[in-house]
């Protein structure tokens, strides 16, 4: 019998038709699933951002402890911590003004800590949040009066270290194991360096910056 050739020519062309909406309709569903995944997980993540956010709102709201800079998303704390020239401890004879600063320092130490504290509670009751931690950074700064630069770096670290050193004798101890998977403590000295310098009046870049950095890490 003879083949009709345009038969045979129809009958391919319907095939490859049919096997290109076939591949073209795979092709959507896993767009769209993938899609729908991402937005899913964004949308997650925004709300895991926007519960970091709330429970770190008592730290922004105690203007007399902390002052958030929006532009620099950091907290600095809002009195002035004034060190006699080269000096770094926290103690009645190389601070000015010491029973005033040393209460505010300690006032400062116990909101932070229960800001960390209840960040650690919303962990343990919010499965969303198992896999976010924080990087809690103490800074301190130096002014640019009577050292060398590299000898202000030195000493805006001791001053941080010191900070660090004191909260811990009060019992204030963001390295706990209480706080592990929790906080990443780290202590860094400015310096001269660093943004949002102070520039009306040199003594006043004597001061300690706190920030808290949450890490989200990957999660289904």
């Amino acid at each position: 019998m003879k083949v009709n050739k345009t038969d045979s020519f129809w009958t391919s062309y319907t095939d490859l038709m049919t096997s290109l909406f076939f591949i073209m309709l795979v092709l959507y569903v896993l767009t769209y699933v993938r899609m729908n995944t991402t937005i899913k997980l964004q949308k997650e993540k925004l709300a895991i951002i926007e519960t970091v956010e709330e429970n770190l709102k008592p730290l922004k709201s105690d203007q007399s402890l902390f002052t958030y800079e929006e532009q620099y998303k950091r907290f600095k704390l809002s009195f002035d911590v004034k060190f006699k020239l080269g000096e770094s401890k926290l103690s009645n004879s190389t601070l000015e003004q010491y029973p005033t600063t040393i209460h505010k320092i300690d006032k400062a130490g116990e909101k932070l800590k229960s800001i960390i504290d209840n960040l650690k509670k919303a962990k343990e009751v919010n499965p969303k949040l198992k896999n976010v931690s924080y990087i809690l950074v103490i800074a301190g700064y130096a002014s640019r009066i009577g050292h060398d630069a590299y000898r202000n770096y030195e000493l805006s670290y001791w001053r941080a270290l010191n900070l660090r050193d004191y909260w811990y004798s009060k019992g204030i101890d963001f390295e706990a194991p209480e706080y592990n998977g929790l906080i990443d403590l780290q202590i860094s000295g400015n310096g001269w360096g660093g943004v949002g310098r102070l520039q009306n009046n040199e003594e006043d870049n004597q001061r300690f910056l706190i920030q808290i950095f949450p890490k989200i890490g990957d999660f289904q």
